[in-house]
């Protein structure tokens, strides 16, 4: 008995062991730089797609039945393909840690004369900048101290309309978040952290940007038939990520190069151990645009969606030390109680929380049509988001394959 097991344990921590350094190698490949942060520059999001189909049938997971791997779709972005110039006197800043365009930005290239715009004498200030500088001025729009959420709205919209006739530099005081532009701006909207900014004398911008219509995106799908054909698990996560903002890149590796691991992971042990019910694994592009891959799936779907029993979308799971989070777990209590008594039983995480429905990751619009689903993210420390600095070697996969455990405990019994 002790000999079976020693190898029993042996066995489990070698699968454990299996299971994070493929992670680990899944998600150092998609945060490279051959990636370019898996958006809209150099290719990056179409040849993440490549990537994971090739995963796909390496591991020998098929696509959907009369179906190929990829389900074809485009809407429209903003990029910024060429390296980027913001440079206050002789003192060049760095993109993506210092500032960050607004993704919406148009093209500004030129040397400009500062403006300050403040809440109190706005009109005022918008009236003398006209005035006095004409077109050669850049405003920059300094928030007082302590104003109102609805004062700040105000202040920011007047900036935005502002780049009809104008660059503008947005000072804040908060985290640099980057997102991905749908439209396009007149004049570039620059925002620069109040620490790196010096009231110069001039201002030197060389901003380009390339609007596309129509980019072609790809949502992938999976499938592993199960024993139990007529009904569906479905696994989810998102591959894209923001790109590049000129020179600066947006790895993504927590999110959600993290996700695209578990997804992979999971498809791997799926495929080895027959499941109980057919599985599909949809790997979504445009979730950073505003959940476009998974709104064009429920529209356009390869099955019956009242098929489903279940939907697991992972998005965001760099590090679960902390446990993970399950939103809808308000509203499928039944599988919520499920979720938790398995963990108990497995001693897998430190808690697991439960949020009421959420509009911010693909489950969404599945929600909308009836689909029971679950979003997870995991909890913590891991806090990149949004940021250059979503690296893979910044990612620990904290309890990767603790949750992994934990989900295919969950969707053997679900």
């Amino acid at each position: 008995m002790r000999v079976g097991l020693i190898i029993l344990i042996l066995g489990t921590v070698h699968i454990s062991l299996a299971q994070k350094e493929y992670a680990h190698k899944v998600l150092k490949t998609l945060c490279s730089d051959y990636f370019a942060g898996r958006g809209y520059v150099d290719n990056g999001v179409d040849k993440a797609a490549s990537y994971i189909i090739n995963e796909l049938k390496m591991y020998d997971i098929g696509s959907f039945p009369n179906h190929s791997y990829a389900q074809n779709y485009s809407f429209d972005v903003n990029t910024f393909p060429t390296e980027i110039l913001v440079q206050l006197d002789n003192k060049q800043l760095i993109a993506g840690k210092n500032y960050l365009l607004n993704s919406n930005s148009g093209k500004s290239v030129g040397t400009y004369r500062p403006i300050d715009i403040h809440l109190k004498s706005l009109e005022k200030d918008l009236k003398n900048a006209v005035k006095s500088y004409g077109f050669s001025a850049i405003l920059i729009f300094k928030a007082d101290e302590n104003i109102s959420k609805d004062s700040l709205r105000l202040f920011r919209s007047a900036a935005i309309e502002a780049t009809n006739y104008f660059p503008v530099i947005w000072l804040s005081k908060a985290k640099l978040m980057y997102s991905v532009g749908r439209s396009t701006l007149k004049n570039a909207f620059v925002t620069i952290q109040s620490s790196s900014y010096k009231t110069p004398q001039k201002i030197k911008l060389n901003i380009i940007n390339k609007f596309i219509k129509d980019f072609s995106n790809k949502n992938i799908i999976g499938f592993i038939p199960g024993k139990k054909k007529k009904k569906y698990i479905v696994l989810t996560g998102h591959y894209d990520h923001l790109g590049k903002m000129g020179q600066a890149i947006f790895p993504g590796a927590n999110d959600n190069a993290s996700g695209v691991a578990m997804l992979l992971s999971l498809a791997k042990y799926f495929q080895i151990h027959k499941p109980k019910y057919t599985m599909v694994f949809i790997f979504f592009s445009g979730e950073e645009a505003g959940l476009e891959g998974s709104k064009y799936f429920v529209k356009h779907p390869f099955f019956e969606l009242n098929r489903v029993k279940f939907l697991l979308n992972i998005d965001i799971l760099g590090s679960a030390s902390e446990g993970i989070t399950a939103v809808n777990g308000t509203v499928h209590k039944k599988q919520f109680k499920r979720l938790t008594k398995l963990n108990k039983k497995g001693s897998f995480l430190p808690t697991i929380n439960k949020r009421g429905p959420t509009q911010n990751s693909d489950h969404y619009y599945f929600s909308q049509t009836g689909v029971p689903s679950f979003f997870v993210y995991s909890m913590g420390n891991c806090k990149n988001y949004h940021d250059i600095n979503d690296k893979a070697e910044n990612t620990s996969l904290d309890n990767f394959d603790q949750v992994m455990n934990l989900f295919i405990h969950f969707l053997n019994k679900v």
